[in-house]
């Protein structure tokens, strides 16, 4: 339960941000599916790393749109110290189900 954003997962996000700019509901997916092709990310790292706004509807978006995205739940220490049980995303395979 870390508080923190991981240094490998800042430096990735880092990397993301640069390669997709906006703030639209397109380049947050952009950002997201960026970021699952290489880790698991929770709400709170989408959020604060990724600048996603609504990270589940995000999620939504992108599964609509055929990628296998798994939600399990975990309990993480957000800065005040309150725990919080967010949604760890997971793209499974890598591969999208796209018809």
């Amino acid at each position: 339960m870390d508080k923190k954003i991981p240094p490998h997962k800042e430096a990735a996000f880092q990397v993301i941000n640069r390669q997709f700019t906006g703030d639209n509901a397109k380049q947050q997916c952009a950002r997201l599916l960026q970021a699952l092709k290489v880790f698991s990310i929770n709400t709170f790292e989408a959020s604060r790393g990724l600048g996603v706004y609504h990270p589940p509807a995000r999620v939504l978006q992108l599964r609509k749109q055929g990628h296998d995205i798994v939600t399990v739940w975990q309990t993480i220490e957000a800065e005040n110290g309150d725990k919080h049980r967010v949604g760890c995303y997971l793209l499974r395979s890598g591969v999208s189900h796209e018809s």
